[in-house]
C-alpha cells in the first residue's frame, strides 16, 4: 500500500505537480518502504538528516554518478557553444587553468544556469570519485560568496540529467526536534518540490510531529502540499506483536520485552523481526551469515538497520570497511563498522567467539591496540547483545560521538 502510494506520487511529479511524500511513522519502516519503491523504480536515492539547505544539496549530489554528471555537463556546454563534446572534454582535461579561462572569456555570457554549470565543472576533477563529488562542490563552489541559491542548484543539475537519472532524497529530522528546525525543513522541502517537482523528495515524521504540524500550520500552500503527500506507515500494535512472537516460538517474557521495547522506540519491519527470531536462538548465533548481502552475520545486518534508522547515526557507518593504511594479518585491516570522520570502530564478537579460542581473544586485543595507536576509538560488543541490549549499544555509541566531537569539528573546519 505504501509503495503503491509512493508510485502514485511519482506519477504526479512526472506531470509537474509539486509533491512531497510525507511518511508518517517509525523511521526504520518508512525508510524500508522508500527504499523498496526506489528499487522498483530503478533509481538511486540518498537518505540524510537535515542540517542545512546546503547539506541537503550535497547529500543529493552524492547520489549522482560523478562520471555521468561530468559527461552530461560537458554535453550541455558543448551544445550551447556549438563545439564537439570530445574537443571540449580534452580542453577541460589536458589544458592549463589559463587556457580554460581564455575559453570562458571568449565565450559570450550565457544564463545563470551556464554559469552554475561552469562553476560545477571546474569543481569536478577530471576523474572524480563518488566521495569527491559532494566534497569538492561543497569546498569549491557552494561556499563561495557568489554561490547560486539552494533551489537554483537543484534545478540546474536536474535539467542536465535525464528524468530517470534524477535521484531521490529522503530527509530525516534531527534528534533535537526543535520547532524552528522542523519549520526550516518543511519550508525548504516544500519550496524545492515547487521549483523542481521532478525530484522524488520524501520527509519522515513521527505521528506526533505529523499531527502537530497539520494542526498548527495555517491554511496555506505549504499545508496543502503536506496534507496531499501524507502516507501513514503502519506499525504493529504491541498486543499483535506479542501474539506474533508467541506464534513463532518466542514465549519467554524477557525476550519478548526486548523486541517490544525496540519496536516501540525505533520501529520494526518484517525483515528485522525475522532476523530477531534467528538471534533469539543461541544455536543460530554462531557463524550465522546474512545471505545475499554485504553483511557477514545477522547481527551486523540488524545493527546496521537500526543505526541507519536513528538520526544520530544515519549515514555515519560503513560496514566491513577496509583501512588501507593499516596492515593486519597480511592485508588491510577490516573492521565491522567504521565512522571514518569521527574515527570510531565498532566490532561485534560472535557467540562464544572468545570462549572457543584464546587465539581469537589475543588477535582482537592486538587489533584493538593497533587501532588505538592510530587514534581510533574501538567499541566492542557481544553479538548476543544485539536485540537484548540495543539501548546499551546505542548509549555507548552516543557517548563515543560526544567524546570525539572535537575531532569531528576539526575535520569540518
Amino acid at each position: 500500500m505504501v509503495v503503491a502510494r509512493l508510485a502514485l506520487h511519482q506519477s504526479q511529479r512526472c506531470q509537474s505537480v509539486p509533491t512531497l511524500s510525507v511518511l508518517v511513522g517509525k523511521t526504520i519502516a518508512a525508510r524500508q518502504m522508500w527504499t523498496q519503491w526506489i528499487k522498483e523504480a530503478h533509481r538511486q536515492t540518498t537518505v540524510c538528516v537535515y542540517e542545512s539547505r546546503i547539506a541537503l544539496f550535497e547529500a543529493w549530489l552524492g547520489a549522482i554518478s560523478p562520471h555521468n554528471l561530468r559527461s552530461q555537463i560537458l554535453q550541455k556546454v558543448a551544445t550551447l557553444v556549438n563545439q564537439p563534446v570530445d574537443q571540449l572534454a580534452a580542453l577541460f582535461t589536458n589544458t592549463s587553468d589559463y587556457q580554460r579561462q581564455l575559453f570562458w572569456q571568449r565565450t559570450a555570457p550565457f544564463s545563470e544556469d551556464v554559469l552554475i554549470l561552469r562553476s560545477l565543472l571546474e569543481s569536478l576533477p577530471p576523474v572524480p570519485t563518488s566521495g569527491q563529488l559532494a566534497k569538492n562542490v561543497s569546498a569549491n563552489w557552494l561556499k563561495k560568496k557568489d554561490s547560486p541559491t539552494f533551489l537554483k542548484s537543484f534545478a540546474t543539475i536536474e535539467q542536465v540529467l535525464s528524468p530517470s537519472e534524477v535521484p531521490g532524497l529522503l530527509v530525516l529530522l534531527p534528534d533535537n526536534n526543535e520547532q524552528t528546525t522542523i519549520h526550516a525543513v518543511i519550508t525548504a522541502l516544500t519550496q524545492l518540490v515547487e521549483v523542481v517537482p521532478l525530484i522524488p523528495v520524501g520527509l519522515v515524521l513521527t505521528e506526533d510531529q505529523g499531527e502537530l504540524w497539520l494542526d498548527t500550520l495555517p491554511e496555506s500552500k505549504v499545508k496543502a502540499i503536506l496534507r496531499s503527500g501524507l502516507i501513514e506507515v503502519p506499525s504493529p500494535a504491541s498486543d499483535d506483536l506479542r501474539q506474533w512472537l508467541g506464534d513463532h516460538g518466542v514465549e519467554d517474557e524477557d525476550r519478548q520485552q526486548s523486541i517490544l521495547r525496540l519496536a516501540e522506540k525505533h520501529g520494526t519491519t518484517s525483515d528485522s523481526l525475522e532476523t530477531a527470531l534467528v538471534l533469539m536462538n543461541p544455536a543460530n548465533q554462531s557463524d550465522s551469515t546474512k545471505a545475499d548481502t554485504v553483511f557477514r552475520s545477522y547481527e551486523e545486518w540488524l545493527l546496521f538497520q537500526y543505526l541507519e534508522a536513528r538520526p544520530a547515526t544515519t549515514g555515519r557507518f560503513q560496514t566491513n570497511a577496509r583501512l588501507q593504511d593499516i596492515n593486519f594479518s597480511n592485508g588491510p585491516m577490516e573492521v565491522d563498522f567504521l565512522d571514518a570522520e569521527a574515527k570510531i570502530v565498532i566490532e561485534l564478537d560472535g557467540y562464544y567467539y572468545h570462549c572457543q579460542s584464546r587465539d581469537n581473544y589475543r588477535r582482537d586485543r592486538r587489533k584493538d591496540r593497533i587501532l588505538q595507536l592510530q587514534h581510533y576509538l574501538v567499541l566492542r560488543f557481544l553479538s548476543e547483545d544485539v536485540v537484548k541490549d540495543f539501548e546499551i549499544i546505542f548509549d555507548a555509541i552516543d557517548q563515543a560521538f560526544t567524546s570525539r566531537q572535537s575531532l569531528i569539528n576539526h575535520s569540518e573546519a
